[in-house]
Parts: C-alpha cells; sequence; structure tokens
C-alpha cells in the first residue's frame, strides 16, 4: 500500500502540486486497513513537512503523536520535528537552520526545497509591506541565505540600492492590483466624499 501512495505522492512532487501531498498522505492513512500503517514504512518525515508546507501546524503536531516511537527515532523524522517545533514558536531563524541543516533525502528532499522557496517568497512579501528600506544582512537573515542571494533577490523584484551610498537596499512596494487603493489613496477618497456629503 505504501508504494502505491509513494507512487502517487511522487507524481504530485514531480507536477509542483506541493501542496496535494498532505492530503494524499492523510486519505491513504485514514483509508488504510492495516491499524499499524504508520508503522510500515510510512514516509513520516515527508508527512510531516507536507503539513509544514501548506501552514497545518496542529495537523503536524497530532501526526508527529500518533507515530511510533520506533518511527521518531528515524533521523529525518528528528529532523522535521525540529523543523516544525520552530515554526511552531515562530522562529524564522531555526525554521532555516532545520530546513539547511539537515541532508534530507528522497520525496523530502524536493518538498524541504519546496518549503523553503515559499517561505522565502512570503518574507520577501512581507519585508515589501512592512519596510522602506532594509539592510542585506537582515534581508538575508529574514531570507535564510547568503547576502549576495537576498540582494539577487531583491534586484528580481525590482528594490535597488539606496541613492545614498549607504548600502541599504530601497524596497519597492509591488504595484497596487487595478481597482485596489492603497491606504493614503482610500483615505483620500473618503476625506472628499465627507466633504461632497456637508
Amino acid at each position: 500500500m505504501v508504494a502505491a501512495v509513494m507512487e502517487r505522492v511522487g507524481t504530485v512532487l514531480q507536477a509542483g502540486d506541493f501542496t496535494a501531498v498532505a492530503s494524499l498522505l492523510d486519505e491513504a492513512e485514514l483509508c488504510s486497513p492495516s491499524a499499524t500503517v504508520l508503522e510500515e514504512d510510512w514516509p513520516a518525515a515527508l508527512h510531516l513537512l507536507a503539513h509544514v508546507y501548506n501552514g497545518n501546524l496542529p495537523d503536524a503536531r497530532l501526526l508527529f503523536r500518533r507515530l511510533p516511537e520506533t518511527v521518531k527515532t528515524d533521523s529525518q523524522v528528528e529532523a522535521a520535528w525540529r523543523l516544525l517545533q520552530f515554526a511552531w514558536q515562530g522562529s524564522g531563524e531555526g525554521v532555516w537552520r532545520a530546513l539547511s541543516g539537515y541532508p534530507w533525502r528522497g520525496p523530502a528532499l524536493a518538498l524541504a526545497e519546496a518549503l523553503g522557496e515559499r517561505l522565502r517568497s512570503r518574507q520577501l512579501d512581507l519585508v515589501a509591506a512592512a519596510y522602506s528600506h532594509i539592510g542585506p544582512a537582515r534581508l538575508a537573515a529574514l531570507c535564510g541565505c547568503s547576502e549576495e542571494e537576498a540582494v539577487a533577490r531583491a534586484a528580481a523584484r525590482g528594490w535597488r540600492a539606496a541613492e545614498d551610498g549607504s548600502g541599504v537596499l530601497e524596497v519597492v512596494p509591488p504595484p497596487a492590483v487595478r481597482g485596489e487603493l492603497d491606504n493614503q489613496a482610500a483615505l483620500e477618497q473618503l476625506s472628499e466624499y465627507m466633504m461632497q456629503l456637508e
């Protein structure tokens, strides 16, 4: 049964549909006629990583609790558990250490790399929303990469070096979607509308 499940998981991983992995493994676990399905070569680390990838941290914690003690001692499962703990605590630095500090293998490697990319993209989105300027070292720490890679990712988003020569990056927020107003424009429109009512 596990071989058939892993074949389906391999297909969705090759297609880049990383969000589907957790539901495939959940369904296979629940539909298994075996009471010991989690002991029989179950891809526990991949299952944990899939829940972390989807942001389902409570589901990942419950899965870890269901795992037999013999499975919990696997080095890849231990690494996924550490990653989950750091994610649960909101420790970005810990998450990056857990992702890069363990030599993931097999299908878990593909999912760990995809998780890293997803987290970097999310961090860059958060920086774009919160910062007007940021130093390359700070950006690298937030994105779990080298300063050179952080600067390259920033440049790919249209961010540029500040003109004052300080070395910081000027964050260029993404363009507003057509029909969407930023807070200042919305406030100005509301003010004009209220003035017309008076």
